[in-house]
């Protein structure tokens, strides 16, 4: 029998960067194999044939995932420009957002919404500053199911004007009932960042993602 004369396969791929064929080292390959195959035991041009259509199956598919991979890109992009162009639009507006922070104005009102679940029950606000100490409670009475606009003043009575935390608890009977706490702020600025457009309002930073409400320049909190 005669010996293949011919580069190897395994030389044609150390021959391309990263030991990966290409369309055209295939090819070559293919076409040496021929040339120095044993003309008394020829290759099975069939077998020639299916390795030539899985070699172009596989191409397709890498074709494919680098399309996918394309569109996914572009639309990560597309999402960042909307996002960042919802955020600009947000500036001036009062937002209503999953959180827990509260402001004291200068004439010393505070007021905040809460989500309530169940059939409500009786509430219980406790005033927090920024490190989670507690300064205050009040009992505000009963509330009802569903989102609830509370007036906090009576509770922060005696603060100083400024930011603080809050939390609200409700019972019902003795279960206790889910409470969502929102913070209510007028936004004043916004901060890029890797993840996406911040919002800012005095000295709080607000995730895009966690508004759930924008009312009108004229409906201004604190």
């Amino acid at each position: 029998m005669i010996d293949s004369l011919g580069p190897s396969a395994a030389s044609l791929t150390d021959a391309v960067p990263g030991g990966a064929l290409g369309k055209e080292e295939f090819l070559e390959l293919l076409v040496t194999q021929l040339r120095y195959q044993d003309p008394l035991n020829p290759s099975d041009p069939e077998d020639f044939a299916a390795q030539l259509a899985q070699f172009t199956s596989l191409e397709q598919l890498i074709n494919i995932n680098d399309q996918l991979e394309g569109q996914a890109q572009t639309s990560a992009v597309l999402a960042q420009n909307i996002n960042a162009g919802a955020a600009l639009s947000v500036i001036g507006h009062s937002v209503l957002a999953v959180g827990d922070h509260v402001w004291v104005d200068d004439s010393g009102r505070a007021s905040t919404t809460v989500g309530v679940g169940g059939s409500g029950g009786l509430a219980t606000v406790h005033i927090l500053k920024e490190d989670g100490t507690e300064i205050g409670s009040m009992e505000l009475g009963r509330v009802g199911p569903g989102r609830n606009d509370l007036d906090l003043s009576e509770a922060m009575e005696g603060l100083d004007p400024g930011m603080y935390r809050y939390r609200v608890e409700v019972t019902d009977g003795t279960e206790p009932v889910e409470v969502e706490m929102y913070t209510v702020a007028r936004i004043e600025g916004l901060r890029y960042t890797q993840t996406g457009p911040v919002l800012i309002a005095d000295n709080l930073e607000i995730e895009l993602a966690n508004v759930i409400e924008v009312t009108g320049k004229e409906q201004e909190e604190r």
